[in-house]
């Protein structure tokens, strides 16, 4: 089902919309039964979907306001005029031939003669009288309607007895010509009526408009979120039933509407168990039941803060949870997998330097994750401080306050080096930051994508050679943990976390329930900057400057990679419109090769019948021919830091140039022709047994279409 919030039928809400769906499977399959009769379980499964999707169009809400959608129309809703104008004008006046001195000497006396004709016309009407006055009788019965027609309903109002006094005129605007005096009296006042300065020639009213643009930057806000559970239970004693799959066991529906409809979590498998409906007692069920969830919250807003500068913004996070549950044991013991990624900003790590052998690949942020290891260690064990062993400790300590002599928290586990990592490149204090290997939503932090098309207008000579200028701008960063288990031997104590068994010695020690052995963090500037220019020509081109880290923690070899990638691209494209090659001509349907007489007497009855205009269509092939080429510089790095050692070594390193050259050619509507040349060298700079490498491809291709 879906369901569509009526928001557009409310006008005071009409900038936003919100639409969800909820979708829900239900099966049962019967299970194997013995040959003497004896049922091995049946399986019961649900599965449900939720999708909530909402937009809020800020730039609908905005022109709602009179004020806020004048400033958007002034300052970022119509075309520059003026720069039209301008490169109008200085197009005019290169294109037009020097007049000789007599006509110049003419043009320039004619120019001084209306120009003082304009200055003395100013003169005359700085001595005529400003505004509107009139000599009004007011009536004390009705009241009195004046036409001033200074065309502004911002004005100043004065009224002034016989005698020369001031008269408190009470009035109403009816529109920008008229007012409506309110006074009832029967005396009679001389009226003058000055129209104000209108607001959009006021400094400070500009101002206004610049600042309440600037408000304006945020133009739309997307949130979508989508929810996924499905719960697999085998060993189920009921059957099917004869309504909706449900059978009444104990005046109860079983497994229920609520089952059914996927309105159940894993505390299903708890109520099942209690009300007798699962097979705990047989020995061959063995297994287990399973759920598996997703979530998955995207949101998006797009950002101009003035014309042709758009900033889009996406913040993403994932999260995947799997469990197997062993209904049939005590306790139910429980095993948990999954995954996990988030958006993030590691900026301020990006560009620091890498060091070199000689300092040992210094890195100021890798020392600051092994600073932090020690703080985020203390902070766990505080945080076990007061505790209790479990009652599943053992003997020796079940019930005791815990004492991390007996084992405490281990530097280099992922509840210490996760956090530990997560303050130092993604900005934060290790003493206060979160002891979390998967953050909560309050640190979900956007990427961006930034792109600016308005150089043409902010210096038109510009367009005098280009249709275009655009500068590119995109970062990209997930912190992801590509799967986890939980641990096998892990004892709860609050919530995720708890206690493990150590391995040498068998004690506990304290640990939350996950199992993790990588996490990374994966950063792109894709570009960096960019710039593509598109020539009035015809001719494309551009230039980029990509840059991209990965940063990989490794909690079983104790060690951080980093592997580094800097590239420079540059493209140039050219097409050929109706270029003949090989006498190739322009193909028309049989209706277009007719003779241009034809076609005239055609365009005539097309205008008076457009069944005709659908039966006279005409098909045509232009040959063009697009010429593209792409050239590529690479150079790739890897460090391997050893965290107990403090360690770096450089592991790989190579460049690599790419040279791309492709021709492709429409020779008619069926047959297309393209050529290709590519060229390839990798030069590594660590490895001692790997050469510098090059490749070299090229050749025609022909690709025949029948479905054009």
């Amino acid at each position: 089902s879906s369901y569509q919030v009526p928001l557009n039928k409310i006008p005071i809400l009409d900038w936003m919309t919100a639409d969800g769906s909820y979708n829900a499977t239900y099966n049962w399959t019967r299970g194997t039964e013995l040959e003497d009769g004896t049922s091995l379980g049946h399986t019961a499964s649900t599965q449900r979907t939720v999708n909530l999707n909402g937009q809020i169009n800020l730039e609908t809400l905005y022109k709602k306001w009179k004020f806020l959608a004048n400033a958007e129309k002034r300052l970022s809703g119509g075309k520059n005029t003026n720069s039209r104008n301008t490169r109008t004008t200085a197009t005019r006046n290169a294109k037009t031939p020097a007049k000789d001195s007599k006509n110049s000497k003419g043009k320039k006396t004619d120019e001084t003669e209306d120009k003082n004709a304009e200055n003395d016309k100013k003169s005359a009407d700085s001595k005529k009288p400003r505004g509107f006055t009139k000599e009004v009788t007011l009536n004390d019965s009705t009241d009195v309607e004046v036409k001033h027609g200074q065309n502004s309903k911002r004005l100043m109002v004065r009224a002034t007895t016989a005698e020369g006094k001031t008269y408190k005129l009470k009035f109403k605007k009816v529109d920008a010509n008229t007012i409506k005096v309110k006074n009832h009296d029967s005396i009679p006042v001389k009226i003058n009526i000055v129209a104000k300065k209108p607001l959009e020639n006021l400094s400070w009213y500009r101002t206004a408009e610049v600042l309440a643009r600037g408000l304006m930057m945020v133009r739309n806000i997307n949130i979508s979120y989508r929810n996924t559970y499905a719960l697999t239970l085998p060993g189920f004693r009921t059957e099917v039933g004869d309504a909706f799959g449900q059978k009444r066991v104990d005046g109860l529906l079983s497994p229920g509407l609520g089952f059914a409809l996927g309105a159940v979590g894993d505390g299903f498998i708890d109520k099942a168990a209690q009300r007798g409906w699962l097979m705990q007692d047989d020995a061959s069920i063995t297994t287990p039941a399973t759920t598996a969830s997703m979530e998955d919250l995207q949101l998006r807003a797009t950002l101009e803060p003035f014309k042709d500068f758009k900033i889009d913004l996406n913040a993403v996070r994932t999260v995947n949870k799997t469990k197997s549950i062993q209904f049939m044991y005590a306790g139910m013991p429980t095993t948990q997998s999954g995954s996990f990624s988030m958006t993030t900003v590691t900026i301020g790590s990006a560009f620091e330097s890498g060091g070199n052998i000689n300092n040992n690949y210094h890195s100021k942020h890798f020392q600051k994750f092994l600073d932090n290891l020690p703080i985020v260690q203390q902070r766990l064990e505080q945080k076990y401080a007061s505790m209790t062993y479990p009652a599943t400790a053992g003997t020796d300590f079940a019930g005791k306050t815990y004492n991390p002599e007996n084992g405490g928290g281990q530097l280099y586990s992922a509840d210490v080096m996760v956090p530990a990592v997560l303050s130092a490149y993604c900005g934060g204090n290790a003493l206060s930051s979160p002891l979390d290997i998967f953050p909560a939503l309050s640190r979900l932090l956007p990427n961006w994508s930034i792109k600016y098309g308005g150089l043409t207008k902010v210096f038109p000579g510009l367009a005098n050679t280009f249709k275009s200028v655009t500068i590119n701008h995109a970062y990209k960063s997930i912190y992801q943990v590509g799967a986890y288990n939980s641990y096998s031997s892990f004892m709860e104590y609050m919530g995720d976390w708890g206690f493990i068994k150590d391995v040498t010695t068998g004690n506990p020690i304290p640990s939350s329930m996950y199992n993790v052995s990588t996490v990374s963090i994966n950063e792109q500037f894709s570009p960096f900057i960019g710039v593509n220019l598109d020539f009035n020509s015809g001719l494309t081109a551009g230039v980029s400057y990509n840059k991209i880290r990965t940063l990989n923690l490794s909690m079983t070899s104790v060690a951080l990679t980093e592997n580094f990638s800097n590239d420079i691209v540059f493209k140039l494209g050219y097409k050929i419109k109706d270029l003949n090659l090989f006498g190739a001509k322009s193909i028309q349907s049989n209706e277009g090769r007719k003779s241009k007489k034809s076609r005239n007497s055609r365009n005539k009855k097309e205008e008076t019948s457009s069944s005709s205009s659908s039966r006279t269509r005409t098909t045509t092939v232009s040959h063009d021919l697009n010429i593209s080429a792409d050239f590529s510089y690479r150079m790739q790095s890897a460090l391997n830091r050893n965290i107990q050692t403090a360690v770096t070594t450089a592991t790989s390193g190579a460049t690599a140039y790419k040279l791309s050259l492709q021709a492709n050619y429409t020779f008619s509507r069926l047959l297309t022709l393209t050529g290709f040349f590519d060229w390839n060298r990798n030069v590594p700079l660590v490895s001692q047994s790997a050469y510098p490498t090059t490749s070299l491809d090229f050749g025609v291709s022909m690709r025949f279409s029948l479905t054009r």
